[in-house]
């Protein structure tokens, strides 16, 4: 039983290793072409492409883990039922769930990784990663002057050149706008040739300009002058403008910021946030009833209006009095009484409406949290489920490498990922509740997962190609025999 043992480890692991590294890998692709285009152009180091990438590899373990388990457990179990080694095992005596003892007690540990990752590594690693992304976002693109091509990356600056040499360094035909003064293009630069180079710290951009000359629009000191248009020329035989390349640098923004995002929590913290949530839900509902319960009932006063009112107990004289309190006050004091009225109503009716309208956003925000709690669950559950549905496909489809068990990989974890995004789409309109859209993944394959499991156990054909193979070309031989008969 231990050579057994081993003998499924040794065959699982390898092929688990390798494609937990495709799977990562693949999904890395899906990120790179959802956030290529905030990326490129933007003159970043290797290291800081590496390190967001590193990052958000981190964060992309938990969902490559299951699709890991599912290929590896089909292929380990295609194998050894292609060689009729899974045949054999049951001759003896072993039932199918013996034969995956080793892997389940694999893939527990899997699990138990998937959510620690989820747990710890997740949180730090988005944390990093957004707060890089944004970095990366905000950065201006790099520096890039194009032939015959205005540029404004120098905001109020726009320069044009003519040609440039290959290297990027001399220049012709060189047109500088200076905006600084808001008023147009009053101050121009043209020169016929110039040099364009970096200082050794890379911190300045320096154009050396030849044989040009600068045209400036002055200011007219008064109306009649200002229908003379007077400008200002200046010839030089060499000119040099210094830039500075500080904007293009990429700032750190303070990680503070993103740490309170529901996706940068781990379980603890998301389970305090949730419960804080609700506490100020109910400190406001309690805020709004204290505030506005006391315009609903008399005052405790002991003025003669209450007094009167005591006393009447003819419902219909009450009434009558009722609508004739504002009678009781005098004249010179009604519109000051119903003016204080109205306000007071509309008070309560401002801080009534914006209770109302918080509230949603509160079921909102608990909503998000309460996903991200059980999402770090339902992916370590579906490490598992994939086994309970890899494992016995490979046994009853019986075929190993790498051809069919990818294809079977596929269709389940294509499932597996519309059933989470559609489960997240519906918890953030608040259709259905947090548990259900993340656990309804894991509800819909754990049902598949026991129905091929009592059909591997019954060795079922329903899959096995060989068999479909052999009833197909049974069922081609009894028609050709039919038609020459026929003849």
């Amino acid at each position: 039983m231990k050579k057994l043992d081993k003998l499924l480890t040794v065959s699982f692991i390898p092929p688990f290793i390798l494609t937990f590294f495709i799977a990562l890998f693949v999904l890395i692709m899906q990120f790179l072409w959802k956030y290529i285009d905030d990326i490129i152009g933007k003159g970043l180091d290797t290291s800081v492409i590496l390190e967001l990438l590193f990052y958000r590899s981190t964060a992309l373990i938990p969902l490559a883990l299951p699709i890991a388990v599912l290929i590896s457990s089909v292929m380990v179990m295609g194998n050894l039922a292609e060689r009729y080694e899974l045949a054999s095992m049951k001759s003896a005596g072993l039932p199918l769930l013996r034969v995956m003892a080793p892997l389940i007690m694999l893939v527990a540990f899997v699990c138990v990784g998937s959510f620690i990752s989820s747990d710890t590594l997740i949180p730090y690693s988005n944390l990093k990663f957004k707060s890089k992304l944004y970095d990366i976002r905000k950065q201006k693109p790099s520096l890039s002057l194009e032939e015959g091509t205005f540029n404004d990356d120098f905001g109020e600056t726009i320069i044009r050149i003519g040609k440039k040499s290959e290297d990027g360094k001399d220049l012709t035909d060189v047109l500088i706008y200076d905006h600084s003064s808001n008023r147009g293009n009053d101050n121009q630069i043209i020169a016929k040739r110039g040099e364009m180079y970096l200082t050794p710290s890379k911190r300045y951009m320096v154009m050396k300009l030849y044989d040009g000359n600068q045209y400036t629009e002055l200011v007219p000191k008064n109306r009649e002058e200002g229908m003379k248009y007077q400008h200002l020329r200046t010839s030089f035989k060499e000119w040099e403008k210094v830039y500075d390349m500080s904007e293009f640098d990429l700032n750190e923004t303070g990680e503070n910021s993103f740490k309170n995002h529901h996706s940068m929590l781990s379980t603890k913290q998301l389970s305090a946030g949730i419960d804080s949530l609700y506490n100020r839900k109910e400190n406001r509902r309690l805020m709004l009833n204290k505030q506005v319960k006391h315009f609903y009932f008399p005052r405790r006063t002991h003025d003669s209006i209450r007094t009167k009112l005591a006393l009447k107990s003819d419902k219909e004289k009450l009434g009558k009095y009722k609508n004739s309190l504002l009678t009781e006050i005098d004249e010179s004091k009604q519109a000051m009484a119903l003016s204080k009225a109205a306000s007071l109503a509309r008070n309560v009716k401002n801080y009534a409406r914006s209770v109302q309208d918080e509230m949603p956003r509160i079921d909102e925000t608990i909503a998000k949290f309460k996903l991200e709690y059980h999402r770090k669950f339902s992916l370590a559950t579906a490490c598992m489920i994939f086994l309970f549905i890899g494992a016995p496909m490979g046994a009853i489809v019986r075929k190993g490498g790498f051809g069919w068990p990818i294809l079977i990989a596929i269709v389940f974890f294509v499932i597996f990922i519309m059933l989470n995004i559609i489960g997240e789409k519906l918890i953030k309109e608040m259709v259905v509740s947090p548990e259900f859209g993340m656990w309804m993944p894991c509800l819909v394959l754990a049902p598949i997962g026991v129905f091929l499991t009592q059909k591997a156990m019954r060795d079922s054909k329903m899959l096995s190609f060989d068999a479909y193979t052999a009833a197909i070309s049974r069922l081609v031989s009894r028609i050709l025999k039919i038609e020459l008969q026929a003849k």
